[in-house]
């Protein structure tokens, strides 16, 4: 059997050791309200090493001051802080996340920081309503939100023609790889807390790539992380936003 036969064989495996787990459904937005209402108060402990890659993806926005900018899945305010600061108390923060209890702890950040530019809105990214116009969208280690094409379609719509949107979290490494298999065990128990599917771990940016031409993916974290980068282009009407052909380009 040759290197593409084994490659196969192996993925074949990992599927069928997933499908009896329940890992490979749909997001599930009443799972995440419960997991994340167990998981609200450590948080941002558990989460705390994934720091740099919250700023480097903040720094992929190319936030200017003065500009609206809305987190996806903003859960307890992480990403606040780098993307405040980025668009200055000119402009606009709107933070968005289907869990009451990270809500509380994000209103918290915002209350001690003092920020008046911050809004916090209680939504799934299927169901929020914000104002249309933002110029730019991030969605950091939200992978029930990538997995699901009515949320990334109801969340673009809302950007201006050439708003900018950028997403980033975890990933499986290939599973063939000499440290492939180790790495993704140790990647599944990190996230397993805090999703409600792994289905298209392997590729989570690849409903985004059909709905924003061009998306540019960058591998991090020795392929067990991503950060996709790309915008709605110029001219093209706002509703009239669904989902196109056509894949990512990756970088690695």
């Amino acid at each position: 059997m040759g290197g593409r036969g084994l490659r196969s064989s192996a993925s074949g495996a990992v599927r069928a050791l997933l499908d009896p787990l329940g890992l490979r459904g749909a997001p599930d937005p009443a799972a995440a309200r419960r997991l994340y209402r167990l998981q609200a108060p450590t948080y941002e402990r558990l989460t705390a090493a994934a720091a740099p890659w919250r700023e480097r993806a903040a720094d992929a926005l190319r936030l200017v001051p003065g500009e609206t900018v809305v987190d996806v899945g903003c859960g307890s305010g992480l990403n606040l802080p780098y993307l405040e600061r980025r668009v200055g108390d000119e402009g606009t923060v709107i933070g968005v996340d289907l869990s009451p209890h990270m809500l509380a702890q994000a209103r918290k950040r915002v209350q001690r920081a003092g920020w008046e530019n911050v809004v916090l809105v209680e939504a799934s990214a299927e169901e929020a309503a914000f104002a249309d116009g933002a110029d730019a969208l991030l969605i950091c280690a939200a992978h029930d939100v990538m997995r699901s094409p009515r949320a990334l379609t109801n969340v673009l719509a809302r950007l201006r023609p050439g708003g900018r949107v950028v997403a980033a979290g975890c990933k499986w490494t290939p599973w063939w790889t000499p440290f492939g298999a180790p790495l993704n065990v140790g990647t599944w128990l990190a996230n397993r807390p805090f999703v409600t599917t792994f289905e298209g771990f392997s590729e989570p940016w690849s409903h985004l790539g059909t709905l924003v031409p061009g998306l540019a993916v960058e591998e991090v974290a020795g392929g067990c992380g991503y950060i996709a980068s790309g915008a709605v282009p110029e001219g093209t009407p706002r509703r009239a936003r669904r989902q196109r052909r056509g894949g990512p380009t990756v970088k690695l």
